[in-house]
């Protein structure tokens, strides 16, 4: 994929990628916010890395003058089902040296607008940490509403993990 905006572009992942993928796994911050893996294991975190180059639905925002990757955007399915098939889910990270520049809000557009025009959604779907306003407030600036909250908790975890949904209708 590749999409071109004012100041970001949307790519697939490349094997230059990998020292910023590196740092943005290795970031506990990312985890907990956007509960993105983490790992400083850099075994593993290259065996992240090539699922992710793999995958269709996982990209790369980065920078429109340097192609420097400055986050990771995904669109993924949330089922086969017929009822399924024209809706997606949208999940973002972006890396904190790169955080307020307003790279997250034109990500999201440009995958908004990709997803109802080339891939013809009916909705999208996008989901935060509870504790995460941030991102909840680039949601409702792009028109998703809030529609339910849900406890992803491992079992047995002993603590609550909230997360809130949002919903966005063509």
């Amino acid at each position: 994929m590749l999409i071109v905006g004012k100041d970001i572009k949307i790519r697939d992942f490349t094997e230059t990628d990998f020292p910023q993928f590196q740092a943005l796994v290795g970031d506990k911050n990312n985890h907990e916010l956007a509960g993105l893996e983490y790992s400083t294991d850099s075994g593993y975190v290259h065996q992240l890395f090539e699922m992710y180059r793999k995958r269709d639905d996982a990209n790369v925002i980065a920078g429109i003058e340097n192609n420097t990757m400055v986050g990771i955007i995904e669109i993924n399915h949330r089922g086969e089902s017929a009822d399924l098939v024209l809706t997606r889910e949208i999940g973002f990270v972006i890396d904190q040296k790169y955080r307020q520049k307003g790279f997250a809000t034109e990500a999201m557009q440009l995958v908004i607008d990709y997803g109802f025009n080339q891939l013809h959604l009916k909705e999208i779907w996008a989901s935060t940490e509870e504790k995460n306003q941030v991102p909840q407030k680039i949601l409702e600036k792009l028109g998703f509403k809030y529609i339910y909250s849900a406890d992803q908790a491992l079992p047995f975890a002993n603590q609550s993990n909230i997360v809130r949904y949002y919903l966005l209708k063509k």
